[in-house]
């Protein structure tokens, strides 16, 4: 007969809630697969498993604190790490268990029905539009259970996690009888799936008091893919997150704030110094301009459902994945496949997502009106990690095309990123960047469509990186010297003989390769350098980038077009910000390489 449990201390709870996170993980592609409500986009278990993966990381080691220092703990971690409705409400849900915990070392029933149960009715409070059938709606039940039980004279720990987990089974069996979506579906609710998956491998660990290895890597959790379902077309794109922080927050008016926008999903979790909110839109810089009239934003961040739900289509078994210093059109990237990691920008203290929260036209307007010179910054490393972790969760390898790594770290952080997910992922230096990365990545993805391998696809890249050019010519000199990507001595030397220089890129850095006479773009001089250097009985792939300027890159598009009767491809695209901030307002940048004979 197994001993009754008096009291939980830390080490305890960091031993149960592993065990707990261990089985979580374990059922992540289960809980994928069943995810329906509120948008069928296949990341429950996903977001579950990163939320609680940051929590693991927080407390693995905790095992001497005092159970209130170690709940707050878990709840710092776990708003830190939400990801999803799923950890916004298991956030909220820690946060009201950290408060109702008084300062003991120990935690014993009485302490763990209160807390659970203050712990659940929080959790109600995280989502703006309650739905029951959902997260909550199993948390209170399992809290109510360890309520009913203690009441009862119940002081073994053990006998009130059996009796939970029971009424937490049967709390998930019946939400499908609560939210009709479910039961359309045949399923029962993703996020109270994995609560009660968590609460399974706590009470093996209680039963049993085996504990299984230490380490949880991302990089272990392989995926059987998601079920295909439809996706409402007037669903919200962006599923958008931040941290808020402040001095006297008020959740009640952030969400009252957020829900004037046009918007679906919202969730406000945490206290008042700290919130997470979680929220469905189709402009996510709406969102991020509201939260900064309540305090300082953190880990911005915004994914694209549309995108997401298109994995579970996508054809050939290799994703392409490269970062927004890679000029591409969307309809290029929406046609291929193509998944885009966001660099970040700064305007003063403001910080901007390339593509999310600015967008190129917003860039070059701010250029012209703004005195102070904006930064680029390379994305974080948990940006490609959660780009990774999606796709090899639906079963693709990754080939991920990375920005020149001698102008940027933004393909180390890459590289950083793909080491925990044991071989596959693969990042390639395109040693290039705005068009000439967007070349390659566009090979790359048609070669992953027409079935190529990761080795197929890699060797292709290789072969046709040192035949991939950029010549570039920008408006007004100025930008790309405030940039420092070209010294102040070249500006005041074509002033000087009113000349313009024609820049060639080399390794990322832009070269100066010659001059025309005039001041400011000249699209037939670009032409005209551009032809000298391709072969006229070559096919190439030609792609234009522009700062505001579409009418110089048709000019120059059709200069190409009518000397050279063998391009494959002409496509034109806006230069994003990592490209405009140096090129400016008026600016073209043009890359070529000729048609791998590899494709069809």
């Amino acid at each position: 007969m197994n001993r009754a449990i008096a009291y939980i201390d830390a080490n305890r709870m960091v031993n149960a809630l592993s065990a707990g996170i261990r089985r979580l993980f374990q059922r992540r592609d289960y809980i994928d697969r069943i995810n329906v409500f509120p948008v069928p986009d296949g990341d429950t278990g996903t977001n579950m498993a990163f939320s609680f993966k940051v929590i693991y990381d927080a407390v693995r080691h905790e095992h001497d604190l005092g159970m209130k220092q170690l709940m707050r703990k878990i709840a710092h971690a776990s708003l830190d790490g939400a990801r999803g409705n799923s950890g916004a409400i298991m956030a909220q849900y820690f946060h009201g268990f950290s408060e109702s915990l008084g300062k003991q070392s120990q935690m014993y029933a009485g302490d763990m029905a209160r807390a659970s149960l203050a712990g659940a009715r929080a959790s109600w409070t995280a989502m703006a539009e309650p739905v029951a059938g959902t997260l909550p709606t199993v948390l209170e039940d399992f809290s109510i259970a360890l309520d009913e039980k203690h009441r009862q004279g119940v002081e073994d720990i053990r006998e009130l996690l059996e009796y939970g987990l029971v009424r937490a089974r049967e709390s998930l069996a019946g939400t499908p009888d609560l939210l009709p979506v479910l039961k359309q579906a045949g399923v029962v609710d993703a996020g109270g799936q994995g609560f009660v998956d968590l609460l399974e491998g706590i009470w093996a660990f209680v039963e049993s008091g085996e504990e299984e290895a230490d380490a949880i890597e991302i990089g272990e959790l392989l995926s059987a893919g998601s079920t295909s379902m439809e996706m409402d077309a007037d669903a919200h794109r962006f599923c958008t997150e931040c941290v808020i922080e402040g001095e006297t927050l008020d959740r009640a008016a952030i969400m009252q704030r957020l829900e004037e926008l046009d918007c679906s999903s919202l969730m406000v979790a945490g206290g008042n110094r700290r919130v997470r909110v979680h929220i469905h839109v189709n402009n996510p810089g709406e969102v991020y301009l509201a939260c900064e009239e309540f305090g300082e934003l953190h880990q911005q961040k915004a994914d694209d459902m549309h995108r997401q739900h298109s994995l579970m289509n996508q054809a050939g078994r290799v994703a392409i994945v490269t970062d927004s210093g890679a000029d591409i059109p969307l309809e290029e990237q929406e046609r291929l496949g193509i998944h885009m990691v966001s660099a970040r920008l700064n305007f003063g203290a403001t910080e901007y997502i390339d593509y999310v929260t600015l967008q190129p036209a917003d860039l070059y307007e701010m250029l012209k009106t703004r005195e102070e010179a904006p930064k680029t910054s390379q994305p974080p490393v948990g940006d490609f990690v959660r780009q990774y972790d999606l796709l090899t969760g639906h079963g693709y390898e990754v080939m991920s095309v990375g920005l020149s790594e001698a102008v940027s770290g933004t393909t180390q952080a890459a590289r950083s990123a793909a080491e925990r997910f044991d071989g596959r992922v693969r990042v390639f230096d395109s040693q290039t960047g705005s068009c000439g990365e967007g070349l390659l990545a566009i090979v790359a993805a048609e070669a992953a469509q027409q079935g190529m391998s990761m080795d197929e696809i890699e060797s292709l890249l290789t072969e046709y990186r040192p035949l991939n050019r950029i010549v570039g010519m920008p408006d007004d000199l100025g930008y790309i010297v405030r940039g420092g990507r070209v010294p102040a001595a070249l500006k005041k030397l074509t002033d000087f003989f009113h000349i313009s220089p024609l820049l060639v890129e080399k390794g990322g850095r832009f070269k100066l390769g010659g001059f025309t006479t005039g001041i400011g773009v000249k699209p037939a001089a670009m032409g005209k350098a551009v032809l000298r250097r391709m072969k006229q009985d070559a096919t190439y792939r030609v792609l234009i980038a522009h700062g505001a300027n579409p009418a110089g890159a048709h000019d120059l598009r059709r200069y190409i077009l009518e000397r050279h009767t063998r391009v494959h491809s002409c496509h034109i695209t806006e230069a994003g910000p990592a490209l405009g901030v140096h090129l400016g307002p008026g600016g073209l940048v043009v890359g070529y390489m000729p048609q791998p004979e590899q494709l069809n």
